[in-house]
This record gives C-alpha cells, structure tokens and sequence, in this order.
C-alpha cells in the first residue's frame, strides 16, 4: 500500500499508526466514519464531502505525515496479503483449465446478446478497441471473467482476441496479465483499470497502451511494447497529466501530421485535448477544452474519436455512474480545435439511455470503410427505460442545478437503488456493436436486432 490521501480510508486505518494520524487531525474522524460506507471514501473524498475548513492545507499536511509510513514494513497490509494468496489460487485454478474445442461459429453480431469466443467462452473485453494490423483486427479490454461484484476483483487483467470476419473471434490470451503480487501496481486485480486505449508511434515503432485508472487514483497507466500482442512494459504506473484527476479517455493520431491527442474527462469540469510527446508516452501541453462549465449528469465522458472524409468526430456520454445515458455527437474540422455538438446519434431510442450501453470505440472497417460503435451493456438484468432515464437525470441534475431540476424524495430514492457497477456480477455484461451511418451531414446509430459486418 502507498500511504496518501487518495487511497481508501477503510484500508488505512488497517495501520495503527495511519489510524492515529487520522484521528489526530480530522476532528470527529471517528464520528464521520462510524457508517461503513465512508470507509469506502479516500481521505480526498471526505474532506471534500465535509467540506472541513482548511481542506487543502489539511490534505497537505495528511500527506506528509502519511508518507512516513511509506516504508518496506508497510508495503503489503494484513488485507492485501490475504487477497494476494486468494489472487495466486485464483490464477492457479485458470492455469488447469484446458482449453475448449474451437469449433464455435457465427454469422453475424446480434447486439445485446451474450457473444462466445472460437471456444465457446464469454468474450472478456469490456471498455475496449479494436484495431487492425495484417489483415486481423485485434479486440483488446478489460477481462471481467472473475469480477462478480463480491470478491473486490475488478478487472483480472487485459483480454486479447482477433478476427478476419468481427464475428467470430479467437482468444489470444493476455494483452497485459493482472500483476497479482504487488498491490501497488495499477494492474492489482482491485483496482479499477478502464477503457485501454493503444497507438503505433510512428517515431519509435512501438505499441503504446494508455490504461485509466479510476477511483480515488484518477491517473493513468501507460504501457509499451515493440508488439502489438506484447508484452508490454510498465512506463508509467500513476500518472497525472497536468495534475489533473482523470476520467474516461481517448486517443488519436493524426494520419497527415502523426501528432497524436489525448482526449479525457478532467476533474469532471471538461472533455480536456492534450497534445501528446513524440513519443507517445506522456502528454506534453493543453490543446482545448470542450464542453465546459457542465455538472453532472451533463458533463462529458466515455469520448470515442474517429474521423470521416476529413472531419473529425467525438461521441461522448453523460455522467451517471455506470448506469447508461443519453449519448452526444460533435463534429470539428482538426483534431486540435473545438468541437461543435450535433446531438444525440442513436435514433429512434425508446431507453433514451443510448440502447442500454455506453460506447468505449468508434472504428473503421478497412475493406470497406464503415464504421461501427462498440459499447458495453454493463447490467444486462437491469434496463434503464425512458422515464428511469428521465427520473436519474432530475434526481442528480437537481442536486447542481435546483433551480432548473426537480425529484421527488421517493424520486431520488429510485435513482439510488439503480444497481451499482461495484457491486454488480460484470462477468455477464454483454455488447452492443452497432454500424454508424450518415444521415443529414451527421453520424448516427440505429437500432438491429442482427447484422453481418461488410469485410
């Protein structure tokens, strides 16, 4: 463990002495903890929730007491060392696991609708990409095969698949294992890696994978390899670009220039574009800010970038945790200047909570160049309908903006039993791949039940 104010109170206070700094300089720390859900909460979190005065010279101050304890004897809690034993029979249990018989087919995608593998398996890729390398696309995300909303596994590693036809898709194994003795590293099964992102530096010629790392973190993994299918090496395990907390995130590379963009939801008050280094490795200066000035559930996240006939477009969602929302479009002529919103892509949706999913990817089709979304359906067994999309978006919209929202107690109640993501069996989420299509100058999605890929 790394002692700070960010990581969560209820793993500090396992140290008697991180205890102590608590109480002795959060006055009525005991009190505010004494429900079980504040010990789920970074020292950040309750502070600012609290709203103590002085917060950030308090949080300064915390720090630097803190990071005494920052020593050998303390590197691994009596929790962590527990989970790490549980992690290794885990992963011992996988490795005697034989391999099915890859004689699993299909004709088309069918959105909504668990997707298997060659083998018959779930495919394990949520919040992923695709991209297309010598004649295979590659599927890349996060593998959820042991996440089931009970045993703090949330993601178990990097899946990769590959496909010749985007229906039917072969295991390649790992793209990045968990790393499952060091809960330290940003690819510990608890914690809350998201929505990998991967580049070809056209200076260096190496694979650049971008990871968020959500939560009380809010930083970014970066990772490299000299291959597309690995392995890559950790470059950076937390990483701030501009001391900013991070949310979800794109990247883009420039066909014409090879500069390269990083989009990202920034503290939650914009969908912030960085330049990145040649390199790819880190983002070197603030381009522009799009969509300011929004609270949720309006503010911006889950940006998907691609580019048509020159323009450029973003799809974005709202923020409402993990429960899906209502998707926005944008349009801009470079990649490095504002963009301009075109409203909602998905047409004629009765859940207007984007069919029930959230994209993570827009891609092309090389042979062909059509595009599709791919999104995840987070909570199969938990559809968001018009009117509890209408109910969630006044229940958090009121709480910023009273004067123009409004739910009722019983309300907001509804909005709060919504499922949530942390507790939620996500080994069964599904996908929701649908084409994009233009109609009227802008990028849309309809609804299929299912549909064959031209490739």
């Amino acid at each position: 463990m790394i002692y700070n104010t960010s990581v969560r109170i209820g793993n500090l206070i396992e140290n008697a002495q991180a205890l102590e700094i608590l109480e002795r300089n959060i006055p009525g720390f005991a009190r505010m903890t004494a429900n079980p859900q504040a010990l789920t909460l970074s020292v950040e979190q309750l502070i600012k929730y609290t709203r103590i005065p002085g917060g950030d010279k308090l949080l300064e101050k915390l720090n630097s007491e803190l990071d005494t304890l920052n020593t050998k004897e303390n590197a691994i809690s009596p929790s962590e060392a527990k989970l790490i034993e549980v992690f290794k029979q885990i992963d011992l249990e996988d490795k005697k696991k034989c391999s099915g018989k890859t004689d699993h087919t299909q004709s088309s995608i069918e959105p909504g609708k668990p997707w298997l593998d060659t083998t018959g398996k779930r495919i394990q890729a949520h919040g992923g990409a695709v991209i297309y390398e010598d004649g295979l696309y590659y599927w890349y995300g996060e593998n959820k095969e042991h996440t089931d909303g009970k045993n703090g596994i949330w993601t178990w590693g990097l899946k990769l698949y590959s496909s010749s036809d985007l229906c039917n898709w072969t295991d390649r194994g790992y793209l990045i294992p968990p790393v499952l003795d060091d809960p330290n590293s940003a690819l510990f099964p608890t914690k809350r890696v998201d929505r990998p992102h991967i580049l070809k530096c056209p200076s260096t010629g190496k694979y650049v994978c971008w990871i968020k790392l959500s939560g009380s973190e809010a930083a970014f993994t970066i990772w490299e390899a000299e291959n597309l299918c690995g392995p890559y090496k950790m470059v950076e395990n937390l990483y701030n670009p501009g001391n900013h907390k991070i949310g979800d995130f794109d990247l883009v590379c420039d066909s014409t220039s090879g500069r390269a963009f990083i989009y990202f939801d920034a503290d939650h008050e914009c969908m912030l574009c960085m330049e990145l280094e040649k390199d790819f490795l880190h983002a070197e200066k603030e381009v522009c800010r799009n969509y300011p000035n929004l609270t949720p559930p309006f503010t911006r996240e889950g940006p998907a970038l691609f580019e048509k006939d020159g323009k450029k477009y973003m799809f974005t969602s709202g923020m409402t945790g993990y429960v899906p929302n209502r998707s926005d479009s944008a349009v801009s002529e470079n990649w490095d200047s504002l963009f301009e919103s075109l409203g909602n892509p998905h047409l004629e949706d009765a859940s207007d909570a984007s069919f029930n999913s959230q994209i993570s990817k827009v891609f092309k089709v090389e042979s062909t160049g059509e595009f599709i979304a791919m999104a995840d359906r987070w909570l199969p067994d938990t559809p968001v309908d018009a009117r509890l999309s209408d109910v969630i978006t006044r229940a958090i919209a009121s709480n910023y903006m009273p004067d123009k929202f409004s739910a009722t107690d019983e309300e907001k109640k509804e909005m709060l039993s919504v499922q949530k993501l942390e507790t939620a069996d996500t080994s069964v989420s599904d996908y929701v791949w649908l084409p994009v299509s233009w109609e009227d100058g802008r990028p849309v999605i309809r609804w299929k039940d299912s549909w064959t890929p031209s490739v």
